[in-house]
């Protein structure tokens, strides 16, 4: 359960800064930054809504509590294929996935244009980009990933101050 809040709360602040990204870019290219803002949002709501992670997620506390629970043999084997075939599915590459770094790299493109420093676009650009490829590979590049895993909350946390001084300003 502790993984299941330490991945999905972010997810939470991540939409918000979709939204709040929008609000930033839309004077720009108002098309572009509602497509890359509604990507972006809806890859991270649905994140909310069938939450997942690599390790999982509530419904493998359930089925841990089952299977402690359980009183023969047959059903300690159910439950533990039940686990081993959600935590298989979940491994597979799902479109949601896809969208957090379209949307990341439609908005950087905007942001090329405006008040955010071009460096903090291209990053965008390099994260959405690898992020697309890592999402789309994800069962064939293993630790790999990890590279986007560094990039995205870099990319955000630098989202974040940036509309943090933009507001205060």
């Amino acid at each position: 359960m502790i993984e299941q809040i330490l991945w999905l709360t972010p997810s939470v602040f991540a939409a918000v800064v979709f939204l709040a990204l929008f609000q930033a870019l839309k004077h720009l290219n108002k098309s572009y930054a509602a497509l890359g803002a509604l990507a972006g949002f809806v890859s991270w709501v649905l994140g909310l809504a069938i939450p997942t992670t690599g390790g999982g997620a509530p419904v493998l506390v359930y089925l841990s509590d089952q299977y402690m629970t359980a009183a023969t043999a047959a059903q300690h084997t159910a439950f533990a294929t039940a686990a081993e075939v959600f935590i298989a599915g979940n491994n597979i590459t799902y479109a949601s996935g896809i969208l957090a770094p379209l949307g990341i790299l439609i908005i950087s493109l905007v942001m090329l244009k405006g008040v955010f420093p071009k460096g903090l676009a291209y990053l965008g650009i390099v994260t959405g980009a690898l992020g697309i490829v890592s999402e789309a590979l994800r069962p064939l590049i293993g630790p790999g990933y990890f590279v986007y895993g560094l990039l995205l909350p870099a990319w955000f946390l630098v989202v974040g101050w940036k509309l943090y001084r933009l507001a205060r300003g």
